[in-house]
């Protein structure tokens, strides 16, 4: 793989970091629960600080990193909004919307990581891609969770 190669695949996995930030930052502006709100706010935190590393690896590669999400995303947060306010904040929609996204994420990095990168791009890509694998079980966990109404009672 060429370098613009390399450099247009991980703008493309800090369009999906940028995506996460910002769908997490929604569903944590929109549960009504403190509890998911700090998991929401955690990975959104975590989104952007992948994104920040991955625009690095393109400086050091010699591109110019990306600054933004997809318009499908923005999409799928004007979805999660109008989800949130049909279900008054209900986590269990939230959480399984985050889920979708997580999703998104995991394929995105799995299919770069099946890519023939190496060196130091490998080890940030894998590296992230394993704490996208690891937010997905938490999603899916807390998905029925939430689900089930298992410690998540609102907080209003």
């Amino acid at each position: 793989m060429t370098i613009e190669e390399t450099i247009a695949h991980l703008n493309d996995l800090i369009e999906t970091c940028k995506d996460g930030e910002n769908g997490y930052r929604t569903a944590e502006e929109q549960v009504r629960n403190t509890q998911l709100e700090t998991v929401f706010a955690g990975y959104s935190k975590q989104r952007a600080q992948f994104a920040r590393e991955l625009q690095a690896e393109v400086e050091r590669l010699g591109g110019t990193p990306t600054d933004s999400g997809t318009l499908a995303a923005a999409l799928h947060r004007g979805w999660m909004d109008l989800k949130s306010a049909l279900s008054g904040g209900d986590g269990a929609s939230i959480v399984a919307a985050c889920e979708t996204g997580e999703d998104s994420a995991q394929a995105a990095f799995e299919k770069v990581v099946n890519m023939d990168i190496s060196g130091e791009t490998r080890t940030l890509v894998e590296k992230q891609w394993h704490k996208i694998q690891e937010a997905h079980t938490r999603m899916l966990r807390l998905k029925e969770e939430t689900a089930t109404g298992a410690d998540f009672q609102k907080n209003d």
